[in-house]
């Protein structure tokens, strides 16, 4: 068999199953509106193997040709006007215009580089993800979380003579709730689309669950409570305020606040800082008589890590600059999740007229701070 029937037999066998995968995604989302995760990955898949198949055999074929013959030098635009039959009536009279769209030409001094398909998706930027990652996420069923939380604690232990009578403590509780919120965005496609680039719509899947995990790393920082926002951490009620000592560097508060926390009986685990305060800190040097010395924090070629006094730091830019948080956040802390992020398709309003489907994702969740006095947060100085 010849190289180039084992190529076609390749892309024709690659090609047979890609069809069926989407006939597949097609069928679903016409029956019930929606389609099975299995479907979408299979589709993915074999849409991303195919492209990689073309270009591969392309590549091949190319380079099996340049062995046996040599390469025609491929005309130029203006060669290719010159000889094109709207140039040839402009010339007879025949035509006030001529027009002529040139497609696939070869520009490169190279005469055998031919343009191929990249595999895949070039994407955008992602931002990273930190806050969620260091609390402690709970499954629930339920809209609403209700629980009871210490309010006061007077602890009235005391060592009694035989006889006498003994102290009584003080305990109070108060009512705590917890509302789920849903978060959620949406985007619409067009059915060319969803027929004719599998993986561009699994791409914008992906880029709708970064969407919601990014809103969801800001809400679980500086969520204001009012409905439907979730309460963030900075959120008032849900840390104690820290009080700032005049010229401390942050990692002189971080160091001041441990110590506050460990006074009452909470050991901190993470501090969230900004970026670029941490970055500040660790290009503070130390001078003498006006000339910069040492990096206080660390020599820039060996890795100071990011954990001052035993304290995990969490970078996010979603904190104030200025500011910083520090608490036992895994025991202070609970994420409840109602569901994880979802992504669906079907038609809404005119879409089934228009050719469009609306994708959308969302999440159910919310937060709760359990115990106030185990978070600090405030300016790291005064």
């Amino acid at each position: 068999m010849e190289l180039k029937e084992i190529i076609e037999a390749g892309l024709t066998a690659q090609s047979v199953k890609l069809d069926a995968a989407i006939a597949k995604f097609e069928g679903q989302l016409a029956q019930k509106g929606t389609v099975d995760t299995e479907v979408k990955a299979e589709v993915k898949t074999l849409s991303e193997e195919f492209k990689l198949l073309s270009a591969q055999m392309t590549a091949l074929a190319q380079k099996s040709a340049e062995g046996f013959k040599a390469v025609e030098k491929p005309l130029s635009a203006a060669e290719e006007f010159v000889k094109s039959p709207q140039y040839q009536l402009l010339l007879k009279g025949e035509s006030s215009k001529a027009r002529l769209e040139v497609k696939n030409t070869v520009t490169a001094d190279n005469t055998n580089t031919f343009a191929l398909q990249r595999p895949g998706m070039i994407p955008g930027n992602f931002a990273p993800l930190t806050i969620r990652q260091v609390l402690s996420s709970i499954p629930v069923s339920t809209n609403m979380v209700n629980s009871l939380r210490e309010l006061a604690w007077t602890n009235s232990a005391a060592e009694v003579s035989q006889g006498a009578a003994k102290p009584q403590s003080d305990i109070t509780f108060e009512q705590y709730n917890v509302p789920i919120t849903t978060v959620a965005h949406w985007i619409k496609i067009s059915n060319q689309l969803l027929a004719d680039a599998p993986a561009v719509v699994a791409y914008i899947e992906t880029r709708l669950r970064d969407g919601l995990a990014q809103r969801i790393d800001a809400q679980l920082l500086n969520g204001n409570g009012t409905s439907p926002n979730l309460s963030g951490l900075t959120d008032s009620g849900n840390f104690t305020a820290y009080t700032a000592t005049s010229d401390d560097l942050l990692v002189d508060a971080i160091n001041r606040a441990k110590y506050a926390l460990w006074a009452t009986g909470n050991a901190p685990d993470t501090v969230i800082v900004n970026p670029a305060d941490w970055g500040t800190m660790e290009r503070t040097r130390e001078y003498s008589g006006g000339l910069a010395g040492s990096y206080l924090y660390g020599m820039p070629g060996v890795a100071a890590g990011v954990n001052p006094f035993g304290v995990q730091v969490v970078m996010s830019n979603n904190m104030t600059p200025g500011k910083f948080l520090i608490g036992n956040l895994r025991g202070s802390t609970a994420l409840y999740a109602r569901s994880g992020a979802v992504v669906e398709m079907g038609y809404v309003n005119e879409d089934f007229t228009n050719n469009l489907i609306t994708v959308r994702a969302e999440e159910r969740l919310g937060l709760g701070v359990e115990r106030p006095s185990a978070i600090l947060y405030g300016d790291f100085t005064a």
